[in-house]
């Protein structure tokens, strides 16, 4: 709607997974060099925390879009299932293998027969779960660790990668089996003031050619004070502030924009 009027190819602060978008800060390219050497080293999990809406999801997408051209087979599960046969099913569908209604020990032989596959073959496999901290319970953990016990040459056949709010910790600690196997453990967290600023001008970069000075500097301190760095939270009050200034045909961005777009979302979380 507002897109001709701020001369913009799209919409720049959409909460989609165009990793067109990506902004690399240092704690995500942390994050990413930790993630990749675990997967290279062929470790056995690695747990990727943070708050809701800091970038976690964003960041395996981009990931998993990157290794699937390095020789790595990568599977996503989003929403896991608490149920121990269930996650099993799914982490089978999302690597293609055959007969995922199949009982227990036929899943676990099938996925052992995939997974050896592209292990002789020289190809990484990594499973990634997102929204981990979902899973309700022990038992489907117990799974996972189970998985990590699929080994070639004393290496496992698949890295885990779980990723989910901090409780995700405690989860995986409750399972000292699967705790033990945790290589690699970060916590991403949200942007500093420095890197926000950054991140909102990298995005509408991405969608112009003229990179317009559409937020203006204080409106930008603003974005970060009312979002404490959170990137989800980034593109909801940027998207109404671009708004707000395009009905009153104002040439940028200004504080009092970012703050009607601050109390708009606040009414609407409450």
């Amino acid at each position: 709607m507002y897109e001709h009027y701020w001369k913009l190819r799209e919409k720049p602060f959409e909460n989609d997974l165009n990793t067109g978008f990506f902004y690399s800060s240092s704690d995500q390219r942390e994050a990413l060099v930790r993630v990749v050497y675990a997967i290279r080293e062929q470790k056995g999990c690695i747990v990727l925390t943070g708050e809701a809406g800091c970038g976690k999801t964003f960041l395996l997408s981009w990931l998993a879009r990157q290794l699937t051209e390095s020789r790595v087979k990568v599977a996503m599960v989003k929403n896991p299932s608490s149920d121990p046969l269930d996650l099993l099913r799914q982490i089978a569908i999302a690597f293609g293998v055959r007969n995922a209604q199949a009982t227990k020990s036929e899943l676990v032989g099938a996925l052992e027969q995939y997974l050896g596959y592209y292990r002789e073959r020289d190809v990484r496999t990594v499973l990634m779960i997102d929204d981990a901290d979902m899973i309700d319970g022990d038992r489907a953990f117990e799974e996972l660790r189970l998985l990590l016990n699929l080994t070639l040459g004393g290496k496992p056949l698949v890295t885990i990668v779980l990723a989910g709010t901090n409780r995700l910790r405690n989860s995986v600690r409750r399972v000292p089996g699967l705790a033990q196997r945790v290589a690699i453990s970060f916590a991403l967290p949200p942007f500093g003031e420095d890197d926000a600023i950054r991140y909102v001008k990298h995005r509408i970069q991405q969608v112009t050619a003229e990179e317009p000075r559409i937020f203006d500097d204080r409106a930008l301190a603003d974005v970060y004070r009312s979002t404490r760095g959170v990137p989800r939270l980034i593109n909801n009050i940027c998207d109404l502030s671009l708004l707000f200034a395009f009905a009153e045909r104002r040439p940028s961005v200004e504080p009092r924009h970012v703050a009607r777009a601050r109390d708009e979302i606040r009414e609407m979380q409450q």
